[in-house]
């Protein structure tokens, strides 16, 4: 009977220690009951993989990046199913257990302890265990999703979209072709200002392209990357390199006044799944 208890109390510690992992996740109860069942393997590398240090193009490093950030998407969503799966299967453990637990611990059967569903219960958070831990080395995160913060206090000095401006590029979105079409947001401010992460990311590039301009591009939860040019190189350089992870508000830069522009400001363009977005749209009141 000794026996019994200590193996009941064992279970029951890793029930809890279950619950509670599965609750610092935010997961929700789901229906579970059946044999262990293993999470597919990741598909993006670790977050320590060795990023490009150049790119011939702009649309080659926005499509490398937004591949970065559909892994991330993917890592992040099985890692949500598995945490789901961690709390019902846990949930079930502790359902099985409670009617005896709440009499007389003493009383407990040896056979309720080794009976066949709860084995497979316990082997179904093992696995899951070892395959959380897996996701997790790969670089999945369960952050909660949250409105993003401007880059940069100052001034909006031209907004996303059409424009009469001419020295914009024609451009194809939503369906229309627009004769000038400016792909992001620019927000001025004096020279050396410094530049944050609005939201939380890996930084995917951060150097000098063709055109002279110092960038800095994030790839976010949710398919989301960022992109901000004419950054300074000279007095400060980049804060940041290719492979770091950026929480929102940390500083990625400087305001500064390389590649093709008039005055010190930075250019925030943002892709959601590889297509344009207005950035501001992301961003929380």
């Amino acid at each position: 009977m000794r026996s019994a208890c200590a193996r009941l109390r064992a279970l029951l510690v890793a029930v809890a220690v279950a619950l509670c992992v599965n609750g610092l996740l935010g997961a929700a109860p789901a229906a579970a009951d059946g044999g262990p069942k293993a999470t597919p393997a990741p598909r993006a590398a670790p977050i320590s993989r060795s990023y490009p240090r150049s790119f011939s193009t702009y649309d080659g490093l926005v499509e490398y990046a937004s591949k970065v950030a559909e892994d991330q998407q993917t890592l992040n969503h099985q890692l949500a199913d598995l945490a789901q799966r961690e709390h019902a299967t846990a949930t079930a453990l502790a359902a099985v257990l409670a009617p005896e637990v709440r009499h007389r611990l003493a009383d407990v059967d040896a056979d309720l302890i080794d009976s066949p569903r709860t084995a497979r219960l316990r082997s179904q958070l093992a696995v899951d265990a070892a395959a959380r831990q897996e996701l997790v080395v790969s670089g999945a995160t369960a952050r909660a999703v949250e409105p993003w913060k401007l880059p940069l206090e100052g001034e909006i000095t031209q907004g996303f979209g059409p424009t009469s401006a001419f020295f914009e590029p024609p451009l194809a979105y939503g369906g229309t072709v627009y004769a000038h079409f400016h792909a992001g947001t620019d927000i001025a401010a004096s020279w050396g200002s410094p530049i944050y992460a609005p939201a939380a990311g890996t930084v995917i590039f951060a150097g000098t392209m063709g055109d002279g301009a110092e960038v800095v591009v994030i790839a976010h939860d949710s398919g989301l990357v960022s992109m901000y040019a004419h950054l300074d190189n000279f007095a400060h350089p980049p804060t940041v390199s290719a492979g770091d992870t950026v929480q929102a508000g940390d500083q990625i830069g400087n305001v500064g006044l390389t590649g093709i522009t008039t005055g010190p400001h930075v250019h925030w363009a943002v892709w959601r799944d590889g297509e344009l977005i207005d950035p501001l749209s992301l961003v929380g009141g």
